[in-house]
């Protein structure tokens, strides 16, 4: 996966938003404007609660540059302005490669907060972290052909323009609009949940084996069916007969990192992240996460969604 800052704006984002207290907001890239509509800001990570009758800001800066070297003190200089020019109450800086001694030096006489996440041996985190791996069970289907049905009231001006529109679409194309969300979905994905909801479908499928064919009718109802937009208006799809196949895929998906996120100057472990390789579902690219606090020992798994070139 890339490092462009955003995995360790995540990070720690999580683990703030389990420790902070109920009523207190955690934000990301939070985008500050002037008068005139320029972007004059952006904060990576924006805490503001109320304790008491005073209201607390606490602005968090992640730095991910692993070819930089450690954090400068310009930066920890930067932070103290942005800290008296926005009035927050606490900026902590936090570090993939550490802190030159003259910035956390600095840090320190400023009163900004430094911590570090740093990576370590899986082996580190023997006590609570048993698997190195974990298996992903996939029932995967192949669209060939959709046959779509309509009612047999619709004229043939409808059924031109539905034939034409077909025509010019493919299986994964989401033009399948639900009548009850407005949401759009293609018929490939339609075919999947199709096929999820119909008993015996992926009973007795070897895994990692061969595909079996499949034909199936998905008959919706009045309240809850799928709608294409033509230029004659818009056509109810009532049901869909659906051909192709499905199969059942077990992929082992390693562990592909193992950090700690503490404080630098007393090396208080605030949590542990587990992070296996990205895997894909449904075309989205996702990423498990073993997050253990430090400060409550629980352990939180988490699946993320990355941009697709992550």
């Amino acid at each position: 996966m890339k490092s462009d800052g955003k995995q360790l704006e995540s990070l720690v984002a999580f683990v703030e938003e389990n420790l902070v207290p109920d009523g207190f907001s955690v934000t990301k890239n939070e985008r500050v404007y002037n008068d005139e509509g320029v972007q004059i800001a952006e904060f990576d990570i924006e805490i503001r609660g109320k304790v008491g009758s005073t209201e607390i800001a606490w602005l968090i800066e992640c730095r991910d540059r692993p070819a930089s070297g450690p954090a400068p003190g310009s930066w920890i200089e930067q932070l103290v302005g942005r800290r008296t020019r926005f009035g927050f109450n606490k900026v902590t800086a936090v570090s993939t490669t550490g802190f030159a001694t003259g910035a956390a030096e600095f840090a320190l006489a400023q009163g900004v907060e430094i911590r570090e996440v740093t990576s370590l041996d899986p082996e580190e985190f023997s006590d609570w972290l048993y698997i190195r791996h974990i298996v992903q069970h996939e029932r995967s289907t192949n669209l060939e052909h959709a046959s779509m049905m309509i009612d047999d009231s619709e004229g043939e001006e409808q059924r031109n323009a539905l034939e034409k529109f077909l025509k010019n679409v493919d299986g994964n194309e989401k033009f399948l609009k639900s009548s009850s969300t407005g949401e759009f979905t293609s018929p490939a994905l339609a075919f999947s949940g199709a096929a999820s909801g119909t008993p015996g479908v992926f009973d007795d499928l070897e895994v990692n084996g061969n595909a079996r064919a499949v034909r199936l009718e998905a008959n919706y109802p009045d309240d809850d069916h799928f709608i294409i937009e033509t230029e004659a208006g818009d056509i109810d799809i009532k049901s869909i007969i659906f051909t192709g196949s499905a199969s059942l895929k077990c992929t082992e998906i390693p562990l592909f990192a193992t950090s700690e996120y503490r404080k630098a100057d007393t090396g208080e472990i605030v949590s542990q992240v587990a992070t296996f390789e990205p895997l894909s579902i449904h075309g989205m690219k996702l990423s498990t996460e073993m997050h253990k606090l430090g400060e409550t020992g629980e352990t939180h798994i988490i699946l993320r969604r990355l941009d697709n070139d992550a």
